[in-house]
């Protein structure tokens, strides 16, 4: 037993000597450890990005919908719990893509916050290659606290399935006189998944003045149209002057890079009469003896591009005239022809002899116009004649007297 119980006693302490020294190395390893790994979580936490505290940036919009070839605007909101100065840059875009971050009309890296916050916004361009899919773009703030990261999704729609560009009218056919001018409403819708800025383009006949714009604006050449959304547009048309009657093509198009739309637009010209007159050899003046009547021959022209119907002339003469025409009326006179008139003209009784002046005035279609005449009244040749033989007879009758008593 006491051997044993000897034997036992030693082993005791170098049992709790290797426990204690087991323990020392422990504590030691430990020590070293974290004598290691501190420096490596400082120089760790050092290359890991820091959020600003309060730097925010945001936008309405963080996902949208875009076609290939297309482009998208982000407006940005920068906000910071004081005034400071926030750098923004494009950390992470699809490659082939371009941004540009624009503020105040012009390209910007950095942003002073404050008040009013500043307007800012971020343009991305879609490559027309692009690939149906969902693409990011991450934009990063920056200020002396720390950074800030906003990620932006982008949906590439595939070719065809962000629709298109059209244009409506309800009322494409329109009628009316060359003298009219013509208004067409115009609808254009963009289906298509961004916003469009697109130039019109109004052809018309030769000769003719054809303008379109957006509704209100008439100096504007092009028109906005968000994406989804419609524009009211205005289409004004005024014909040649000598348009003749007859159905006329307008076309109005619409077109911003790979979109285009047309719309065809009819205008039909009913065409109006215009009358003149004049005599048929151009003078403006007539001949009458008193006593008697004179005539003359009055041609009624009709340079509209209708046909003049029911033709009426009528007269205004000096007092106690009579002015017959011969025919009374016309039943037609088609465009660009003429029909002649014989007038016949009485002066009154006892009229002195001089120039006096008539109006001729023919009306029909709608259309009316006048001529001034002269008319010069001479005397009567019978008073000469008259006249001639009274003198005749006044030399015959001194020849007999003097025959007879001259002798005496």
């Amino acid at each position: 037993m006491g051997a044993g119980t000897e034997a036992h006693g030693p082993s005791l302490p170098v049992h709790t000597s290797r426990g204690v020294m087991f323990r020392h190395v422990r504590r030691r390893g430990a020590l070293i450890l974290a004598l290691v790994l501190a420096p490596a979580a400082a120089l760790g936490g050092l290359a890991a990005p820091v959020a600003a505290a309060g730097l925010q940036l945001t936008t309405p919009y963080p996902a949208v919908t875009v076609d290939p070839g297309g482009s998208v605007t982000f407006p940005l909101t920068v906000t910071t719990p004081s005034a400071q100065r926030v750098d923004l840059a494009v950390t992470s875009a699809p490659s082939g893509w371009s941004t540009a971050i624009r503020g105040g009309g012009n390209l910007v890296d950095a942003v002073f916050t404050g008040s009013p916050a500043p307007s800012v916004e971020l343009d991305v361009n879609v490559p027309s290659t692009a690939k149906a899919g969902t693409y990011t773009v991450v934009l990063t703030g920056t200020a002396p606290a720390g950074t800030t990261a906003l990620s932006l999704g982008l949906v590439v729609a595939g070719a065809g399935s962000g629709g298109g560009v059209s244009l409506t009218s309800d009322f494409p056919n329109l009628k009316g006189a060359a003298s009219a001018s013509f208004s067409y409403d115009v609808t254009l819708a963009n289906e298509t998944a961004q916003k469009l800025t697109l130039g019109l383009t109004a052809t018309g006949p030769s000769g003719w003045q054809v303008n379109a714009y957006p509704t209100g604006q008439t100096q504007a050449q092009t028109a906005s149209v968000a994406a989804g959304s419609t524009s009211d547009l205005t289409v004004s048309v005024t014909p040649a002057s000598d348009a003749s009657a007859g159905t006329y093509p307008i076309t109005l198009q619409a077109s911003a890079g790979q979109y285009q739309a047309t719309v065809q637009l009819q205008a039909q010209i009913t065409g109006s009469p215009q009358l003149a007159l004049s005599t048929s050899d151009g003078r403006l003046n007539a001949q009458v003896t008193a006593g008697s009547s004179g005539t003359l021959t009055l041609v009624v022209t009709n340079n509209g591009s209708a046909p003049a119907d029911n033709v009426g002339l009528t007269d205004t003469p000096p007092s106690g005239w009579q002015v017959a025409f011969s025919p009374s009326s016309i039943p037609e006179i088609a465009a660009n022809s003429s029909k002649n008139v014989t007038v016949t003209i009485t002066p009154s009784s006892g009229v002195v002899a001089g120039d006096y002046d008539l109006t001729l005035q023919a009306s029909g279609g709608g259309s009316t116009n006048s001529v001034d005449i002269r008319a010069t009244v001479q005397t009567s040749p019978l008073w000469g004649f008259v006249g001639a033989l009274l003198i005749v007879a006044v030399l015959v009758g001194l020849g007999w007297v003097f025959r007879r008593y001259g002798r005496r």
